[in-house]
């Protein structure tokens, strides 16, 4: 066998490991792509699209989102913790959902959280919705219990359920869980 031959064959041989490959690393690239559609059930708000690509999470559409987690009652948005719309696109990645995230609720000042914590018992003090950690959220369709079992398989963060409520609670921080 001569040199040129053998070179002739790395070559073919490189050439169909790359097109074998090709696949997977476009699917890889697509990986990098995360999508959410969400709707502020209080203010009828909606954002759909790309919030994080090509390893960026994308400006526009984190200014969008924060201001639609805006604290209706004052008008009020912060930076949210952006591993909270992480576990949104989970969520409705694992769900394989067409229907909108629907919040009920998402930041809120201290002085909202203060007045929640007036009228209703299991409001926290310290509430992680205060620093722009939390959501109150739901999904047509999905029922409380399916969005808990879910968003607890995730591992992302806190998750909490309410007797009698159609949303769910989640949330960045430590990983634990809860029904009242």
């Amino acid at each position: 066998m001569t040199q040129t031959s053998e070179i002739s064959r790395r070559s073919a041989l490189l050439g169909l490991g790359i097109a074998l490959c090709t696949p997977s690393i476009v699917s890889a690239r697509a990986s990098f792509r995360r999508t959410l559609d969400v709707r502020n059930d209080r203010t009828g708000e909606k954002f759909k699209g790309t919030y994080f690509g090509d390893g960026y999470y994308e400006p526009e559409a984190m200014a969008e989102l924060d201001y639609l987690m805006r604290d209706f009652h004052t008008d009020e948005s912060t930076l949210m913790d952006v591993r909270l719309y992480d576990i949104f696109a989970a969520l409705q990645d694992t769900l394989d959902t067409r229907e909108p995230l629907v919040i009920t609720s998402g930041y809120r000042t201290k002085a909202t959280n203060d007045k929640l914590r007036r009228r209703n018992r299991w409001a926290a003090k310290n509430s992680l919705h205060i620093p722009g950690m939390a959501a109150d959220l739901k999904i047509k369709g999905a029922s409380s219990r399916q969005l808990v079992k879910v968003a607890k398989s995730l591992n992302m963060g806190g998750v909490g359920s309410y007797s009698g409520s159609s949303f769910i609670h989640v949330d960045t921080g430590a990983v634990r869980s809860w029904r009242r």
